[in-house]
């Protein structure tokens, strides 16, 4: 799948989906607040090889508006997973505005702990490195998109669609 972020001011941006075999789906979006978050979910979720995430849900022909429905009705057994990874999305927010690895996985141990559940095995200091470091490199190509132009993503079929 290729994913397309086309700049259209700093306020807004649109998300371009193109999927094996060629369907299309696009969506404007408020880029304050879902920009770095998306972001974020493309370097988990292709430092983790996670093929079932957002992404790869969406690869795979969950549409943009069934990933947004808040039954999740249309998402079925993919759901609880696509929860799970949330979590670790959201708890890696502060990954990616800086928060040493050391800290942040200290603190999402913490959290498990609180809740009697474990973290994912991957989920280590060197991954939030490479985390931080793949989100740094997507939002670099991310500034220096010109208004008008989109930055592109692969996913899927082993690709590192953001060298």
């Amino acid at each position: 799948m290729r994913i397309l972020l086309r700049k259209i001011s700093d306020q807004r941006h649109a998300l371009r989906l193109v999927r094996d075999g060629g369907a299309c789906e696009e969506v404007e979006q408020e880029t304050r607040s879902t920009l770095v978050h998306d972001l974020l979910h493309y370097a988990v979720e292709a430092e983790a090889g996670i093929a079932t995430g957002f992404w790869g849900s969406l690869a795979a022909g969950v549409t943009l508006d069934e990933m947004n429905d808040r039954t999740q009705a249309a998402l079925g057994a993919r759901a609880g997973e696509l929860g799970a990874i949330e979590r670790v999305v959201g708890a890696l927010s502060s990954a990616a505005k800086g928060r040493p690895a050391a800290e942040v996985v200290a603190g999402l141990r913490r959290y498990a702990a609180s809740l009697d559940t474990t973290m994912p095995d991957w989920l280590t200091e060197p991954f939030v490195e490479a985390v931080q470091e793949r989100l740094r490199r997507l939002l670099g190509r991310w500034r220096a998109t010109a208004y008008g132009a989109a930055m592109e993503l692969a996913w899927g079929d082993g690709q590192d669609g953001d060298a």
